[in-house]
């Protein structure tokens, strides 16, 4: 045998391979210790405030159950004739609902799955209608009347009693309508499904398509009517009751005010002719709404679907690591990047210090102006950055090697790249749309204000102190520099603005182009939207409607 044929070596070649036998010894036994370190068995995971955020309810598998969770932050289902989705859900049919969806979401309503017709289409949509969706689209944004769209007239007459089913849809005081993907293993987005606020951008549409109707017409009254279920659709589908927005939701809440903002202060309020009780009740409305919901309030959203996806790799991917890593590929993951994920981490240290750099979004996102506010999210952005390059050199590789923690904040802040994004563009969509709200209720303060002295003083006031107290309470403040709305007295009108998200008052240049220095152009003007105000300028051009399609 072996140790026989070594025994008759001569001493010295005995001597070399004796010596290669320790080294080997002390190579596996240096070794050993370092690929258990590299490749042994990960901690286990905590539950806890720190790490999962939720903490309950659990899962089967012992790790928090977020959807459920999410669903017991919006609370129970109201009856279903409080709710305003059973009656949208009515009218506009189950859009991108598979089956087995309507199935289970009619069911959480308390609905018979049967969805009564006709179901209300888009008229752009919808052929038989004969109105393109460019005519559709531009009937949304400027008065018209029968002469200049028949037959979308025609399709508005149709439908009024599924229309005003949305009217009623809005003024409910519930909004409850959960998606299907609640119920499934694992969504990716555990909140709800896309289609819930695209929904409700079809009764935004709808609707800013009927008020200009009726604003072309000389119907106000009726025109306000649709106007306010927009705002009244924004403010249900941000509501505080229906627990944590996910990003879409809160884009799409945003972006319902602003189509009534539009309607409301450039359409509506241009028109000579409305009366004091119609201002009032404009008035009175908007301040019933209030300012929409902060940018913070849609943060716990945004920080439980980011951990749900990361406990997804970690509990429910097949393949162990190899599945780990293989699934970390889809968040475009370099190649040394993926080479930390086939070791052992503690999740543990990962989730706390994604949650930790969601605690400081939040709190500078409470902060008490813009300024610091938008301040401390871009230091905190170029904080993040740093650590990325700072992973980059060289001499942090090996103690990505040695040390189990060093190896899993590498991991944190390489999910953190890939999941979280940047939050400085959130918060200037949020103070746009309160500034839009500060614009258009200070705009129907002046239309109040001119009725009343229209036949002994000037058209409009000098100053926006006039209006305090009895059109309102108090100077609108302009939420991006924390100073009062910039306000001038034009010819026989006036220009309202806010400074935008730089800071600095352009001039009265307006971000859809249509008026620069003030003053309105006939043809939309380049503007860079990062370096311009949000203006309302009165009185507005009366333009004749021009189909798009006859241009």
């Amino acid at each position: 045998n072996s140790v026989t044929a070594a025994a008759t070596l001569p001493h010295r070649q005995r001597w070399w391979l004796d010596l290669r036998w320790i080294a080997a010894g002390v190579v596996i036994f240096s070794i050993t210790p370092l690929l258990r370190l590299l490749f042994g068995p990960e901690p286990a995971l905590r539950i806890s405030r720190e790490t999962t955020v939720i903490v309950e309810p659990l899962d089967d598998d012992g790790l928090p159950d977020y959807p459920a969770a999410l669903l017991a932050m919006a609370g129970p289902a109201p009856p279903p004739e409080e709710n305003a989705a059973v009656l949208v859900l009515r009218t506009l049919g189950p859009m991108n609902m598979k089956p087995h969806g309507i199935s289970v979401v009619c069911a959480a309503l308390g609905i018979p799955p049967a969805l009564p017709g006709p179901l209300l289409k888009e008229p752009g949509s919808d052929a038989a209608t004969m109105v393109s969706h460019r005519e559709f689209q531009a009937a949304t944004e400027r008065p018209w009347t029968g002469a200049d769209l028949a037959a979308l007239e025609a399709w508005l007459i149709a439908n009024e009693r599924l229309i005003d089913q949305l009217v009623a849809a809005a003024n409910m005081p519930r909004y409850w309508f959960p998606s299907a993907d609640m119920w499934r293993e694992w969504s990716g987005l555990p909140v709800s499904a896309y289609d819930d606020p695209i929904r409700w951008r079809t009764v935004s549409q709808v609707l800013a398509c009927r008020a200009m109707w009726h604003v072309g017409e000389g119907r106000y009254a009726d025109a306000w009517r649709d106007i306010h279920a927009i705002y009244r659709a924004s403010r249900l589908l941000s509501a505080p009751e229906r627990g944590p927005l996910n990003v879409i939701e809160s884009i799409f809440a945003i972006d319902h005010r602003e189509k009534a903002d539009t309607t409301l202060a450039l359409t509506l309020l241009a028109r000579p002719g409305l009366t004091r009780d119609l201002l009032v009740q404009i008035r009175r409305d908007l301040e019933t709404l209030g300012p929409p919901r902060s940018e913070a309030d849609e943060i716990m959203s945004n920080r439980l679907a980011t951990i749900d996806a990361v406990l997804h790799i970690f509990r429910r991917v097949p393949g162990g690591r190899g599945g780990r890593v293989k699934e970390f590929k889809q968040w475009t993951f370099t190649k040394q990047s993926e080479l930390v994920f086939w070791t052992r981490l503690d999740w543990n240290e990962i989730l706390k210090v994604m949650n930790d750099d969601y605690e400081r979004i939040e709190a500078a996102l409470r902060l008490p102006t813009f300024a610091e506010r938008k301040s401390t999210l871009e230091g905190i952005q170029a904080g993040f950055r740093r650590d990325t390059d700072h992973w980059k050199q060289g001499s942090h590789r090996a103690m990505i090697l040695v040390s189990l923690e060093y190896r899993s904040r590498f991991a944190a802040i390489k999910i953190r790249d890939a999941l979280m994004g940047e939050r400085v563009g959130g918060l200037n969509l949020a103070t746009r749309a309160h500034a839009g709200f500060e614009l258009s209720r200070t705009a129907v303060a002046l239309a109040e204000w001119r009725f009343d002295h229209e036949s002994d003083g000037p058209i409009y006031p000098d100053r926006l102190d006039d209006l305090v107290p009895t059109n309102l309470p108090a100077v609108p403040i302009d939420p991006f520099a924390d100073v009062p709305l910039i306000y001038e007295r034009r010819g026989d009108g006036y220009l309202l603005a806010s400074v935008g998200q730089n800071g600095v008052y352009d001039g009265g240049l307006d971000m859809r182009g249509w008026i620069a220095g003030g003053e309105w152009y006939d043809t939309p003007q380049k503007v860079d939207r990062n370096k311009c105000d949000h203006v309302i300028r009165m009185p507005v051009p009366d333009r004749p409607f021009i189909p798009p399609d006859a241009r």
